[in-house]
């Protein structure tokens, strides 16, 4: 359907005159009335009646000016929407976040985008990575942010690595552990439950020998749990012990709630180097929509500029 050729139709209609309408197309009247006559003849209808001193539409250009009036409008919303989209100020985006990303630098990155944004619509799913990568992997996210694990490299994927975050061992205050020697061993934490955000086996073979312990040790219970304040909780309030990164229990450190194990273990250990990474994950062969661009650049620029 050509969209101008509808436009000219909207305009005899409002002017049922040619001369007046083809000035405001700004054609001759030979070349508007050619215009109108195409449209007829490809339409197999008559929208005119043409007299030698007036025009007027046929029943079934009345009916047919409607809908081209709607489409005229559905196009100049299309072009809007366009305009919008290629500035990344308007349309949809909808991305994923792990959990260190959500608690971390994400914080600094929403509000900007809301901000520089406000037309956009924001759909922002908090998750675990590897369930985020399976909304990718669907299409139904654009990316995410996240990762804290082991990758394999798969080529769908593209992946652009964020600086890494430092990392701590938590307790309560008034932790058993803290009543011991100043120097701790690694070994007297697996005298007590451990918790994470993320603590499955592959993790845990990860931590083990960063703390220098063996890959068969385990500590009597474990809690993988994807909600900070349930963590913080059963950190408050049992003796579990918490491996994550620094920075969301900040105020609970320095209100001396929870104390941060790592300085009191013994010297030399390669948990003092322990960090985390996120990642910004994408499918390998599709192209950013200009909104997820913008975001992807805001997250680097933050985590970089943060040193996370």
């Amino acid at each position: 359907m050509d969209l101008k050729r509808l436009s000219h139709m909207v305009l005899l209609s409002e002017e049922l005159h040619f001369s007046r309408a083809a000035k405001r197309a700004h054609l001759s009247q030979t070349a508007f009335s050619r215009s109108i006559q195409s449209l007829e003849n490809d339409l197999q209808l008559r929208l005119f009646d043409r007299g030698t001193r007036s025009v007027q539409l046929t029943a079934a250009g009345k009916q047919l000016l409607i809908q081209a009036r709607d489409l005229l409008r559905r196009a100049d919303n299309l072009n809007v929407s366009a305009r919008f989209l290629a500035n990344a100020e308007g349309g949809e985006l909808n991305f994923g976040v792990g959990l260190l990303a959500a608690h971390s630098y994400m914080q600094e990155v929403l509000p900007a985008l809301r901000r520089e944004c406000p037309g956009l619509r924001l759909n922002v799913e908090v998750d675990h990575w590897q369930n985020l990568l399976r909304h990718l992997e669907q299409e139904r996210i654009e990316f995410l942010v996240g990762g804290t694990g082991y990758l394999q490299e798969d080529p769908r994927l593209q992946v652009t690595r964020l600086p890494p975050r430092d990392t701590a061992i938590y307790c309560r205050s008034d932790h058993p552990l803290l009543a011991a020697v100043p120097e701790l061993q690694a070994s007297t934490l697996l005298d007590y439950p451990w918790s994470a955000a993320l603590l499955d086996e592959e993790s845990l073979l990860q931590v083990l020998p960063l703390l220098g312990l063996s890959p068969d040790a385990r500590p009597p219970g474990l809690l993988s749990c994807n909600s900070l304040p349930l963590l913080r909780q059963t950190l408050l309030h049992s003796d579990s012990l918490l491996f994550t990164w620094d920075g969301w229990l900040q105020d609970d450190l320095l209100a001396g709630r929870v104390v941060n194990l790592l300085p009191r273990l013994a010297p030399g250990l390669p948990a003092q180097d322990y960090q985390l990474h996120s990642n910004v994950i994408q499918l390998a062969d599709r192209t950013l929509s200009p909104p997820a661009q913008r975001a992807v650049a805001m997250i680097r620029r933050v985590a970089e500029q943060s040193g996370v």
